[in-house]
């Protein structure tokens, strides 16, 4: 197989200088130099499309790549402040994935601790995302995705009830206006099918103009068919990330966040623990949940086993007064569909459940796992779908998605080092899937303690609910009347665009996990999501945060470490102080 690779490869990519070796895992790596970042990805994905190979680690590198992740300052920094934390388990990332672990096993009696390079918790790919809860349908069969896709799908019902956050069944549609593309119709459905997903059918035009009144207001009279999906769900990523990690914290989790993991401890084939820039915390298992950076964890782990190849999104957040063009997830199509990213066809338009109006995202594969630039070339993909107009747009943001190049997901227990749980190239529809992931790797960790003689047992005090905090924009006038009256914190309004008061920015620092900064503030509350983007609201926050965390206003940040607000005092605040 590795030879005729090798032809393919001198065929197909002449000018390039590869040479590549597979193990008996069937993990193929490749090394040496391409033209540019494109052939790179492209001659990964060749390499895992070949029989017999499991994943890639692509090692070729292309003119103007960055420079790898120097990790050598946070290990010294580790090793310096020493042992900060025993525990069972150490997660890694406090992304959605990790979060959601996190929770799932604090119904055991374990010592579970999350670590963060970032100051909270949905920092990187989970909040950068339009919070679509997938069906399933657009999804490759028989890959692990397929199976956690619609599984997972079917758990956010149970997930919102316990965590009481936002879930909308809005649904989801495509519908075509040419008879011509009713194949392709049919070819989504029958993979939609072969998926499992719930309630998929096709529909005539009138019962299409009967789900979505979008159609009439927007005189699409020509339809020939749609493929509708009615399990397609809404949330809003960082509220299901925030509820996950405030029940996982009630029930006993810890979290230390700014902590950059920057090597695996190993003794006898077996993990013992993690050097991070806050210190080294030991554990029995480690579950590697480092979104972009998980392939760089597990080769600290010494399983260099997959690489991951950052796929930059853009998404456009839309004023409120923008309505959605449809009632459900609805695209409309004329003629085949042009994708800008085989591996990812990017989103349209979709409004969350707060109500604002997303466009997005884009699909650009680029080398460096920290650039979250917008280009004007994303932003018009992103704008194109959809008829709007760019005045609406009051901000625009990218993430990364992890992904890799069997663009599948890869969770498994380590075959080369015991006790290490990868949880990698969790992108696209890894929202969707968190909460069967959760249980996946709940299943393997109790497999590996069943076998290693130490079952795990339940913990009693474990309560799966948590209840949301006050949110005075839905209450009704006399409710917020009452709240006013018990507590006049709650009638002074910090956020004028989400009518956020401060006495939901006190609920949020007195929490089982309380922010720390001002985007943190922001994703409990929306203080700062509104038109002005915390134009009016940012230095009340600032105010507030430093006066209920003891800080000085100069030591508070946006989010986490080297993002401070102010740097320095003014001249009026130190001649205060000076005369006191």
């Amino acid at each position: 197989m590795l030879l005729q690779f090798e032809e393919l490869l001198r065929e197909v990519h002449p000018q390039a200088k590869i040479s590549c070796g597979i193990d008996a895992r069937g993990i193929l790596t490749l090394s040496g130099e391409c033209g540019n970042w494109d052939e790179v990805v492209g001659i990964g994905h060749l390499a895992a499309k070949q029989p017999g190979v499991k994943n890639v680690v692509n090692r070729l590198s292309a003119g103007g790549a960055p420079a790898k992740k120097d990790y050598s300052p946070h290990i010294a920094a580790g090793w310096q402040k020493g042992v900060i934390e025993d525990a069972d388990i150490l997660v890694i990332g406090a992304g959605i994935s990790g979060v959601g672990i996190a929770r799932t096993l604090s119904k055991y009696k374990l010592k579970v601790c999350v670590a963060e390079m970032a100051g909270d918790v949905s920092a990187g790919a989970t909040k950068a995302n339009n919070g679509n809860i997938h069906p399933g349908h657009a999804v490759k069969p028989g890959t692990l995705k397929a199976k956690l896709n619609v599984k997972g799908n079917r758990m956010y019902t149970q997930w919102a009830h316990e965590l009481d956050f936002d879930l909308i069944r809005c649904g989801a549609m495509g519908a075509i206006t040419d008879a011509k593309l009713m194949p392709a119709l049919k070819q989504a459905y029958g993979i939609a099918k072969l998926n499992g997903v719930d309630g998929a059918e096709i529909v005539s035009a009138e019962r299409a103009r009967e789900i979505d009144g979008g159609f009439a207001r927007l005189g699409i009279n020509d339809i020939a068919g749609a493929l509708w999906l009615p399990s397609m769900g809404l949330v809003e990523p960082y509220q299901v990330a925030v509820a996950l990690a405030e029940n996982a914290a009630a029930n006993g989790v810890k979290f230390i966040f700014g902590a950059t993991v920057a090597d695996i401890l190993r003794k006898n084939g077996k993990v013992s623990g993690a050097v991070t820039s806050k210190g080294i915390i030991n554990a029995k298992f480690i579950i590697n949940c480092a979104g972009v950076y998980a392939d760089e964890i597990s080769e600290m782990a010494g399983d260099p086993c997959y690489t991951i190849h950052p796929r930059k999104g853009v998404i456009a957040i839309l004023d409120k007064s923008r309505k959605p063009d449809f009632d459900c997830l609805t695209e409309v199509y004329s003629k085949p569909q042009a994708q800008k990213n085989p591996e990812s066809k990017g989103g349209g338009m979709c409004c969350t459940p707060e109500g604002n109006v997303l466009m997005g995202p884009s699909a650009t594969e680029v080398p460096d796992k920290d650039d979250l630039a917008v280009t004007r070339e994303d932003l018009d993909y992103a704008m194109g779908r959809g008829s709007v107009s760019y005045s609406d747009i009051i901000r625009i943001f990218a993430g990364e998605r992890p992904s890799d190049y069997m663009e599948d997901f890869l969770i498994e227990m380590s075959p080369v080092t015991e006790g290490f749980i990868n949880v990698g190239g969790i992108q696209s529809p890894g929202l969707a899937a968190a909460p069967a992931i959760a249980e996946m790797v709940e299943g393997i960790l109790k497999k590996a303690s069943d076998e290693s003689g130490a079952p795990l047992l339940p913990n009693e005090a474990y309560s799966p609910f948590r209840k949301r905090p006050v949110e005075f924009r839905r209450l009704s006038r006399q409710e917020q009347t009452a709240l006013i009256d018990k507590d006049p914190r709650y009638g002074n309004v910090i956020c004028r665009c989400e009518t956020i008061t401060e006495g939901e920015i006190l609920d949020a620092l007195n929490s089982p996990l309380p922010p720390m900064d001002i985007d943190g503030i922001k994703r409990r509350t929306r203080a700062g999501m509104g038109r002005c983007q915390g134009g009016f609201c940012q230095p009340r926050i600032l105010e507030i945060l430093a006066r209920e965390t003891g800080k000085p206003w100069e030591d508070i940040t946006l989010k986490g470490e080297g993002t401070n607000i102010l740097v320095s005092k003014n001249r009026l605040e130190a001649e205060t102080e000076a005369v006191r």
